[in-house]
């Protein structure tokens, strides 16, 4: 895909084309400005660039190799996929690797490239001195390599000349060059040039077919051409090893270097304290630094485990020293294996999946029971699960601090040190289910951790609901805590209720102080942005307890999105005071502090109304959609790498929802997406009467909620209102539901078109795992709970059925990979066969998983082919990732 980033409106392009037959003749012709040797110059030191995603161009702005180009160019391409083309179809042609070293705020990228050979630098030019009519030369390389003479070789360069239409200012300040020389897709990120050979603008946009055309002025990249670029990169800390040394790395690069070498500074905040670390040079702006998380004290004495034996008789649960155990040989501390499991014959026994030998070592395993310790043959359990204790790390923020001599600072992002999670023990794992006997579905995925107890007894029936009552109507309500709790934001009280999805209680109040609070919600915490008194305050999940307040670093904030199974992050909306234009930040509820502001392009995208936004449970994917305005926008921001990647199209889907990865997007009129705005499932209607569908708590599940404009006809319709449950990937539900939810009707509007700030999504809670729905009616002032057994209703209705309940858990690198598929069938038998998977990835007749993982994260898709004895046939895909 060429890169240009064309404005579509076809009604342009036909208004173009026509005034240019009407006035081609009576145009002015353009003049030549640029000597012979300063378009060979221009020629050679703007070179083609070549990503995975697509192509664009680049020209040289230092003889140590650094190319500018438009950040849109290189945004999605895959690290080490970016290469420059110099001299292309010339004698001196060469491709060159390139490497992204700086993305600037305004569209603009620099990329530095080892070079071999002296390239043309071009120099800097002056916008202040533009005017309109004033003629200007585009270099690039219009649709990449489509203009090629064949498909071996690479295009020559194009040079296109016109004149500048429009000077776009704000405040004074130039925004944008409006010109009219003809560039395409593939022109972005190449020079214009104006007469003295001076770069005065980056080709950035256009109008297709419209002669209209945009490009960034240069003086954006002067202003930054004095900073430094600065990287850090840190490992994590180690919960199980807590005074193991993080180790940072630093790189200060230059684009101008300054006259005198700066001082570079390491501050740290450990838990709130400020510290500064001390760094060693390693080289030409390379630096590195060490901070233990927690000194290590020799008196504290070995760390105590805790463990759990199954045996043929019952369980025993203790707790014992940590141990060597020799395994291949070698001795290993059980801190660090999950789960010893007797092999399926003999007396050995394998270390998470590995053979470990027959370990004479568990004869006499000492077991502190009831502070008694005592000692146990542990040869004669069939399993042994280990937990390392939880060790409290602190909260540590960084920033690298560079100091120049007349006491300028440069600093990086602040960013917070992440965890890396010690020893879990191993969940027990049940057969592939071959009944239509429920199998226990494990909380088997970061995004979800819901007990799969069910909440609601009894038998299914639509009319057997609880009626939970609520102290004052809600104007708010967030799925936090993993999906445990419900955040119950009620005006009139000012207090937040707590609703307990387990116990089917409110279970606490948070008092917020403010009846027009702006809050979100996360695996830990709440957040609350406070108008009246212009603050940002955190409360913990675990007391409802405020932890901290800050003055609002925002402005006027409209919105708070946090994922459910978030650690911290969250999306922040604000306006300024026109109310037009948009501020969108990333904030970390951790530190309390911004994590990174978006680019302006992408609040551009929101103008002209106030965007909803919703997020993924995982707290990266965010869907943001415009209300009472069309077209309402597809809108994703996936936030990674600490920064915001956006899949922005044009077009009106309602409501969006991610699902809990953040990999689909449920759209109230139109269908369920990719996040690329890719169709995996068309809705059936339009926008006065058709289905929304909506995620479920269970990644596995959806659901399809019916909407009509006519509500009183539909009433009179049989098993009008009815809802359908999906499974994911397909289009089909499994059952439909014998009429609709009574307590929904009143004051139900299609979606995506009415006012109400609470939106289906909002009001239709659904837990697989839990047997459980609940909805929050349009009167706002109660929850109805529904016992909802999926299994249960298609063994009653006598529907034969085959899929997959489990979820893949996530892997660590370098270690043993399991995972026990847990399948629903009505016939039972089933087999197992894999059919696609990464190298050494296996699976046994009764569906596990095993698998020894590299050394590199990875994401590898799988895919299961099932069968069961009445013959039906299921191909399972899913994804395993395993993670540092």
């Amino acid at each position: 895909m060429n890169k240009l980033n064309p404005v579509s409106r076809p009604w342009l392009g036909v208004m173009a084309l026509a005034l240019a037959a009407l006035f081609c003749c009576t145009a002015p012709p353009l003049r030549a400005d640029l000597s012979q040797e300063q378009v060979m110059a221009a020629k050679a030191a703007t070179g083609l660039i070549i990503t995975s995603e697509g192509s664009g161009t680049a020209f040289c702005i230092s003889e140590t190799g650094l190319f500018v180009t438009c950040r849109h160019v290189v945004e999605d391409a895959r690290e080490g996929s970016i290469a420059i083309v110099l001299s292309p179809s010339g004698q001196n042609e060469k491709r060159y690797p390139a490497k992204v070293v700086r993305r600037l705020n305004d569209d603009l990228a620099v990329l530095k490239v080892t070079l071999d050979r002296k390239v043309p630098v071009l120099k800097l030019g002056d916008v202040s001195a533009l005017f309109e009519t004033q003629q200007l030369y585009a270099f690039g390389y219009p649709f990449g390599s489509a203009l090629a003479v064949d498909a071996k070789s690479y295009p020559s360069i194009s040079v296109n000349v016109g004149r500048v239409t429009a000077l776009r200012k704000k405040k004074d300040a130039l925004e944008v060059i409006q010109f009219d020389a003809q560039v395409n897709p593939g022109n972005s990120g190449g020079p214009v040039l104006d007469g003295n050979g001076n770069v005065v603008g980056i080709v950035a946009s256009g109008v297709v077919a419209s002669g209209i055309n945009f490009a960034l002025p240069i003086s954006l990249l002067s202003t930054a051409m004095n900073a430094p670029v600065i990287t850090v990169n840190a490992s994590k800390m180690d919960a199980q090893h807590p005074s193991q040394p993080v180790e940072f790395t630093i790189s200060v690069d230059w684009l101008t270097p300054p006259a005198e070498e700066p001082k570079v500074t390491l501050r740290i905040r450990r838990n709130g304290q400020p510290q500064n670390l001390d760094i060693e040079k390693k080289g030409n702006g390379s630096f590195s630094a060490n901070l233990t998380p927690i000194a290590e004290n020799p008196a504290a004495g070995k760390v105590k485990l805790q463990v759990t034996l199954d045996f043929e008789s019952g369980k025993m649960e203790g707790a014992m020293v940590d141990r060597d155990i020799t395994i291949a040989g070698r001795p290993k501390p059980l801190r660090e294996i999950h789960e010893l499991a007797r092999a399926d014959q003999g007396a050995d026994f394998q270390a998470d999946g590995t053979p470990a030998g027959p370990l004479p070592e568990l004869a006499a395993w000492p077991v502190e029971i009831g502070g008694v310790t005592v000692n146990v043959d542990a040869r004669k359990a069939s399993r042994i699960a280990i937990k390392a204790p939880t060790v409290d790390l602190p909260d540590v923020a960084y920033k690298v601090v560079v100091k120049l001599a007349d006491g300028k600072e440069f600093s990086s992002e602040e960013k917070t040190l992440n965890t890396l999670v010690g020893t879990a023990v191993s969940r027990p794992t049940s057969r592939v289910a071959t009944t239509s006997t429920p199998a226990s579905t494990s909380p088997s995925t970061a995004h979800e951790v819901i007990p799969p107890a069910p909440v609601v007894d009894g038998k299914v029936d639509l009319n057997d609901t609880r009626q939970i009552a609520l102290p004052s109507a809600i104007s708010e309500v967030v799925s936090a805590q993993d999906g445990r709790s419900l955040l119950l934001y009620m005006k009139e009280t000012k207090q937040i209720a707590v609703f307990d999805v387990l116990q089917l209680k409110i279970r606490g109040y948070i008092n917020v102080g403010d009846d027009n609070a702006v809050i979100a919600g996360g695996a830990r915490y709440v957040l609350a942005v406070c108008p009246g008194s212009n603050v940002v305050e955190r409360f913990s999940l675990e007391t409802l307890q405020r932890e901290k307040t800050i003055a609002n670093p925002f402005g006027d904030v409209f919105s708070v999105t946090m994922g459910r199974s978030s650690p911290g992050l969250a999306l922040v909306i604000s306006t300024e005071a026109d109310a037009h234009n948009f501020n969108i930040a990333a904030f970390d509820a951790a530190t309390m502090s911004v994590a990174t502001t978006a680019e302006r392009n992408i609040a551009v995208s929101l103008f002209s109304s106030r965007p909803i936004a919703r997020a993924s449970a995982d707290g990266r994917t965010f869907a943001l959609y415009r209300q009472g305005i069309s077209p309402s926008g597809f809108n994703i921001l996936n936030y990674r790498d600490g920064e915001f990647h956006q899949t922005y199209e044009h077009v009106s889907c309602g409501i969006l929802v991610p699902n809990a990865d953040g990999s689909q997007i449920f759209t109230s009129e139109t269908g369920i997406y990719t996040n690329k705005y890719v169709s995996v499932l068309k809705s059936q209607g339009n926008w006065a009467h058709g289905v929304t569908y909506l995620p479920s708590y269970h990644p596995m599940y959806f659901l399809g909620v019916p909407y009509d404009s006519a509500i009183n006809d539909r009433n009179k319709k049989k098993n009008a209102g009815a809802i359908g449950i999906y499974w994911i990937g397909t289009s089909q539900p499994l059952l439909v539901t014998p009429g609709g939810f009574q307590e929904m009707e009143a004051g139900k509007k299609e979606p995506g078109r009415s006012s109400d700030p609470l939106t289906l999504d909002k009001r239709y809670h659904f837990f697989p795992q839990l047997n459980l729905f609940l909805t929050i009616p349009p009167t706002n002032d109660r929850i109805v709970a529904r016992a909802f057994n999926v299994r249960q209703l298609l063994d009653e209705k006598g529907i034969d059925y085959l899929y997959v309940t489990s979820l893949p858990p996530l892997g660590k690198v370098s270690a043993s990979y399991h995972y026990q598929l847990e399948v629903a069938s009505r016939a039972g038998g089933i087999t197992c066969s894999l059919q696609a998977g990464p190298q050494g990835l296996t699976i046994s007749k009764d569906g596990r998983l095993e698998w020894k993982a590299p050394a590199q994260p990875a994401d590898e898709t799988v895919t299961v082919s099932l069968k069961d004895a009445s013959g039906q046939e299921l191909l399972h895909s899913f994804h395993v990732v395993t993670v540092q």
